[in-house]
């Protein structure tokens, strides 16, 4: 693992998070030819916050790394804030500037799915050169197939990868990003399951439950909702009760089950 004081700091020019653009543009023939989509960036953000990065646009990446608008984007905040989502980016009201200078470079309209993993939280940014806003319906309407390109992205390139795990880096400044990723909708869907399997969970309680799917600890869940870790644990003795099961395992179990 790499340390830096900043991202715009990363040798742009030799680094391997810039070397595969031929590899890149081969594996995403299928969605270009069908949906539109030829600008493919990603990153992945470990659960100690580490990240890894990969772009086929690599003048726009170079150019959102080194003018730091990473410290404007919620998809670069700790791995703990985050659920599977899929975000239409003219949907984020606080990317007008990412948006605006991503034009400059051509990229125009485009989506990010972001996929739990077991060790973190992955990014994928597919968007289109094309002036075609039409293409937003395309997305829209088939995100199977492109949770399939996902999957095939993730099967078909382990030799990349391997080589990205092997040049993580930590950025100092990225911890300084004080933006919220917008939970609200995923709480109010953990607030319908909760209602829905008649489990008669508190607001707080329920506030817990996407944390404990990520199997993150009492002390890590007290460090978000920023509340005591006695306090977390008696929530999740609560919850534990409330739901009829005895062990935290068996409780994230149930959850995954249940809520995802």
């Amino acid at each position: 693992m790499n340390k830096i004081t900043s991202w715009a700091n990363l040798d742009f020019n030799n680094h391997v998070f810039f070397n595969s653009v031929a590899e890149i543009n081969e594996l995403i023939q299928p969605i270009n030819r069908y949906f539109g989509l030829d600008s493919f960036n990603y990153h992945k953000t470990f659960n100690d916050n580490i990240q890894i990065r990969l772009s086929n646009k690599t003048d726009w990446y170079k150019h959102y790394l080194s003018q730091r608008l990473y410290l404007q984007s919620i998809f670069e905040l700790p791995a703990v804030n985050y659920s599977r989502s899929r975000i239409i980016w003219t949907n984020i009201s606080t990317h007008n500037l990412i948006l605006h200078d991503a034009e400059m470079f051509g990229i125009k309209h485009g989506i990010t799915i972001v996929e739990p993993n077991h060790d973190g939280y992955e990014f994928f940014f597919l968007g289109t050169t094309t002036n075609d806003s039409s293409a937003i319906n395309k997305y829209l309407s088939n995100f199977q197939l492109l949770d399939k390109f996902i999957q095939n992205f993730k099967s078909a390139n382990q030799d990349l990868l391997v080589k990205l795990h092997a040049n993580k880096i930590t950025a100092d400044d990225w911890f300084k990003n004080k933006l919220k990723f917008e939970s609200i909708n995923d709480i109010d869907r953990y607030s319908f399951l909760t209602e829905l399997y008649q489990y008669q969970l508190t607001p707080r309680e329920i506030e817990c439950l996407p944390l404990l799917i990520k199997a993150c600890t009492s002390k890590q869940i007290a460090e978000f909702l920023k509340i005591s870790h006695r306090t977390v644990e008696d929530y999740v003795n609560n919850i534990k009760h409330k739901m009829n099961v005895v062990s935290k395992n068996e409780l994230i179990s149930l959850l995954a089950k249940q809520f995802t």
